[in-house]
């Protein structure tokens, strides 16, 4: 068996895809208004990688969907900003040792910024997989995360480790983000493929 067709080799060239990946999406969120578009696009290679099983390399798929979602993913970026401003805003003002009221309201901001950030774990392979309206995206993904209890605290678990490993080894970026995406839109397609939620 030649080089070319030995299992080695294979291994060795998906895992050259898959640094090259991560390297392409960081980049690409350098201008920082285009991570979600930059994100969508690794998401959407990594489902292809899974269920289509292409071998386009990385490059041609990733800009043709991070063309086709530029303008989607600009759109929630800036809804996602300004909800996640203001969460923080609420963290900044809201004194939890004060009064009754002020100590609810810092429970519910920890709520609001708890399901916010189960939410994005979501979107993101829910912009790769359907192509729907905002209200859909938001809404399916909300209902992926209350009907899969056991695969939202797995990817919170890994999500959590993931942004502690990267805290801690910033040059992560560069070689683990596309190892993540491809965890979280496996676990995503399993937990979609329980339900039927996707609304044209």
């Amino acid at each position: 068996m030649g080089i070319y067709k030995s299992k080695l080799f294979v291994y060795i060239e998906k895992l050259v895809d898959f640094l090259l990946l991560s390297v392409v999406w960081a980049i690409s969120c350098i201008p920082v208004i285009t991570i979600f578009p930059s994100t969508v696009a690794m998401f959407g290679v990594v489902r292809a990688w899974q269920l289509e099983n292409k071998e386009d390399g990385v490059f041609r798929p990733f800009f043709k969907l991070f063309k086709e979602n530029f303008r989607q993913g600009i759109g929630l970026s800036v809804i996602w900003t300004i909800i996640g401003l203001s969460l923080y805003g609420n963290f900044q003002l809201i004194e939890p040792s004060g009064s009754i009221t002020q100590t609810i309201l810092f429970c519910l901001t920890i709520a609001v910024a708890l399901l916010y950030g189960l939410l994005t774990m979501y979107v993101f392979p829910m912009m790769a997989h359907v192509q729907t309206t905002w209200y859909f995206l938001i809404r399916n993904a909300l209902l992926l995360l209350i009907a899969n209890p056991l695969y939202t605290i797995l990817l919170s678990f890994v999500s959590i480790g993931t942004g502690y490993f990267l805290f801690m080894n910033p040059a992560g970026l560069f070689f683990i983000t596309s190892f993540f995406a491809y965890f979280v839109c496996f676990i995503f397609l399993k937990a979609f493929n329980t339900l039927s939620v996707y609304e044209s």
